[in-house]
């Protein structure tokens, strides 16, 4: 029925680790309606949530009703995710939630994709970096199917052996292929060398090793112990009355039993600078993939926008930014280098990745420490902070724009209690940056003395290209200790 994407170490586009059902929604062609992919990525919607609720059994409810397509979007969040896994355990989380619709109390594997088939929906679980997802996506008439789907997952998973075994030998040839991907190697070798055994320091899919060693009763375990119903958010987006959501809800998710109690999260905790270290991934490339970083801030801090404008500005703004300018545009050392925070429950990482020529590989190193630096000790200028502002203004529209964006929004909203003015306000929260504030932030968040890169490459030539290790991992090793 499904199919795992290639596990990729971090939760966003470059590394999020999910299987997804993807079925178009065909009845809406044979109605003469908007195809599935218009009404996903096109349709029009309004940003607004109408009721939230929070059931007998502790599980929160984000509803809005949608009327421009006959549409409903539906995404749970149970927080743990990967932050979770023991750390004898990697890939546990990941593990389990890739078995969360393979099987049921009410409906096996083969019925559950036949009927999401029959419907022309979608249905997907999955895991990321701080939570499990259940998502489904359907036309508004069969609602309560597709809500009861989403509940049985969430509450009377089975874990058949033999979906257990087959899920087991897609993830480890995903694995297996991955390790053929240097964008992934670096990122997986750039978490271990900056985290180590804490909480995000491994891949979602865990390793080959872990995976091998998991068994039934572990993904068993990891339900009834990790998940819970106080731990879930539910937002239902989409052309069904407001009433007809909570009614159905309460009898569906609602039945959901709570555990007595439940396991106390793993929060913030202060963290050890990092040290400046070069890590080294001996394969034999012709070009080296490299990520810079350090650990970064939570989802939660409250210098959140001024890090977005200033990021936008170092390097999240495309051929607007500082480091595309320097690297790529004026020494012509790379096609692309980028950017980003991934602000996570707990402190996730900044980082910034590159490909280059061997060769040229301490170079382009060195452009982007000194780029780092020049934020951290100038800040920005006045023409770059309105550019920036006017993007991500302009920019931010463009996640409100559907059905399935909106629902997985308001989930992410409610998930890090970002506050129920976050959509209405966020232009104005961008705006109110000043440069002052961009400095400020860069002087408090940026440690250009002690960012960490790990290299993918052919160690020998990096060694004489200037690249010097001290750390450095063989071609099917794990990262050594610093």
């Amino acid at each position: 029925m499904n199919h795992p994407v290639r596990p990729a170490p971090r939760r966003r586009a470059p590394g999020r680790w999910v299987r997804v059902t993807t079925l178009a929604l065909t009845t809406l062609l044979a109605a003469g309606g908007p195809t599935a992919g218009t009404a996903a990525a096109t349709g029009p919607a309004t940003a607004a949530v109408d009721r939230r609720v929070t059931l007998d059994n502790g599980l929160r409810l984000v509803l809005s009703r949608q009327r421009a397509v006959p549409i409903v979007a539906i995404e749970c969040l149970v927080d743990g995710g990967a932050r979770v896994d023991p750390a004898t355990r990697p890939g546990l989380a990941g593990f389990t939630a890739a078995l969360l619709d393979e099987g049921t109390r009410q409906h096996s594997s083969r019925e559950i994709a036949q009927l999401a088939d029959s419907l022309g929906g979608s249905f997907s679980s999955g895991a990321a970096t701080d939570w499990i997802n259940v998502s489904a996506f359907f036309l508004a008439r069969d609602f309560e199917t597709a809500l009861d789907l989403v509940a049985a997952s969430l509450a009377t998973p089975t874990f058949p052996a033999e979906e257990v075994e087959r899920i087991r030998r897609q993830i480890l040839g995903s694995l297996e292929a991955a390790e053929d991907e240097p964008g992934w190697v670096a990122q997986r070798a750039f978490l271990a060398a900056l985290y180590g055994e804490a909480p995000y320091g491994h891949p979602i899919a865990g390793n080959p090793a872990a995976v091998k060693a998991l068994r039934r009763e572990d993904l068993l375990a990891f339900h009834q112990g990790e998940m819970s119903p106080r731990q879930t958010i539910c937002a239902i987006v989409g052309d069904v009355e407001v009433q007809t959501m909570e009614t159905a809800a309460r009898r569906l998710l609602g039945a959901w039993a709570a555990p007595a109690h439940d396991r106390v999260a793993a929060r913030a905790a202060p963290l050890p600078a990092s040290a400046p270290r070069v890590v080294v991934v001996d394969r034999p490339l012709e070009q080296a993939n490299v990520v810079l970083g350090q650990i970064g801030v939570s989802r939660d801090d409250p210098d959140y926008f001024p890090l977005v404008v200033m990021n936008h500005i170092l390097g999240g703004g495309g051929f607007t930014s500082r480091l595309l300018d320097t690297v790529r545009t004026r020494a012509g050392l790379a096609y692309g280098v980028y950017s980003h925070f991934t602000p996570d429950r707990l402190p996730g990482p900044f980082e910034i990745v590159l490909q280059t020529k061997v060769a040229s590989t301490a170079q382009a190193i060195d452009l982007v420490r000194r780029e780092v630096r020049r934020m951290h000790d100038a800040g920005a200028t006045a023409d770059e902070l309105a550019a920036a502002q006017d993007y991500l203004t302009g920019n931010f529209p463009l996640r409100l724009d559907s059905t399935a964006k909106l629902a997985d929004l308001f989930a992410r909203i409610e998930y890090f209690g970002l506050g129920h003015d976050y959509i209405t306000t966020y232009a104005e929260r961008v705006r109110s940056v000043s440069l002052a504030d961009v400095k400020r932030v860069a002087q408090a968040h940026l440690r250009p003395d002690a960012l960490v890169a790990v290299v993918v490459g052919p160690q020998d030539a990096l060694a004489g290209s200037g690249i010097v290790a001290s750390a450095a991992v063989p071609a099917s090793g794990a990262v050594a200790a610093p």
